[in-house]
């Protein structure tokens, strides 16, 4: 199933602490802490070896919606 356009991108924004348009590991961990979902380290390093197509060690909006969307 597919988050809408518009969910994927609040989404985004949720997990994008400091606003820079993108979400590194740390607020990917801090976000899912707030949702009450626990992730070790080693899902967040499957999740970033997915979800990071271009290697930078964070995640774009547009790299987030591919992700949540696979």
């Amino acid at each position: 199933m597919t988050m809408p356009e518009d969910e994927a991108a609040k989404t985004f924004q949720e997990f994008d602490y400091d606003g820079d348009g993108y979400v590194t590991a740390m607020e990917f961990k801090l976000a899912m802490t707030a949702r009450r979902e626990q992730v070790t380290g080693d899902e967040i390093d499957s999740i970033f070896g997915h979800a990071d197509q271009d290697n930078d060690g964070k995640i774009n909006q547009a790299e987030f919606t591919k992700a949540w969307n696979a």
